[in-house]
């Protein structure tokens, strides 16, 4: 579970820097949304990266998908499909999953640009991912490169945490793919999307998320806390 406290501090030391390009300045500038808050008063920015491959150290960012739920909505007019510029020969295995080809990606922005255009839909926002592990190790690598941040501070929900916490109060058993995006959303009853598209992935994840606050009952009351 995240310190608020000591997140916020590192926040804040960030700030000191007087070199932050404008966007990361903008996003550190506001305080960590606290475990406190009611998530109905919470914006949300759901977030998909693809990727060349899971080694975060290795491997690069190919596109960014993401939309904001707002009042325990889905905002379909926020939803964006962002393509970087990997400047890399994708391998054929990469091709065949995300269908993104190198000419595509040509013409797709440099990382930086793309990584400032992230943070500023960041700012004052909780992200959701399916996964974590991934958009985090990614997320901080970045900043590492671009920034000479080692960790981003945030706050990050993770579906797939949620269900299995879920799963563990209810001494419920799943297969080892139970927890997959795509399979939890048939578990509640959510339709089918094409998997591997950033934007598309980040909207199935928003409409998981939604589901399973709805599971929990009484949305209305229900602190961010209790999903961290």
């Amino acid at each position: 579970m995240i310190n608020h406290f000591l997140a916020n501090y590192y926040r804040k030391k960030l700030l000191s820097n007087t070199h932050l390009p404008k966007s990361l300045y903008c996003y550190l500038s506001q305080p960590l949304v606290e475990g406190k808050n009611l998530i109905k008063d919470i914006e949300f920015l759901v977030l998909d990266f693809e990727t060349t491959g899971l080694d975060a150290s290795k491997e690069k960012i190919i596109s960014i998908g993401y939309t904001v739920i707002k009042n325990l909505h889905v905002l379909p007019s926020t939803s964006r499909h962002i393509l970087i510029n990997p400047k890399q020969v994708l391998v054929e295995q990469n091709v065949a999953i995300h269908q993104l080809t190198d000419e595509e990606l040509k013409s797709g922005l440099p990382l930086s640009s793309a990584i400032d255009k992230l943070l500023s839909q960041m700012v004052n926002r909780v992200i959701v991912v399916h996964f974590d592990k991934i958009e985090k190790s990614f997320l901080n690598q970045v900043c590492r490169k671009l920034y000479q941040i080692n960790i981003l501070p945030l706050v990050m929900l993770d579906t797939l945490k949620i269900e299995r916490r879920k799963m563990q109060k209810t001494q419920q058993y799943t297969k080892p793919d139970g927890l997959r995006l795509f399979n939890l959303r048939e578990k509640y009853n959510l339709p089918r999307y094409k998997a591997h598209n950033a934007m598309q992935d980040a909207i199935s994840t928003a409409e998981l998320f939604l589901a399973q606050v709805d599971y929990m009952g009484n949305k209305e009351a229900i602190k961010l806390r209790q999903l961290i």
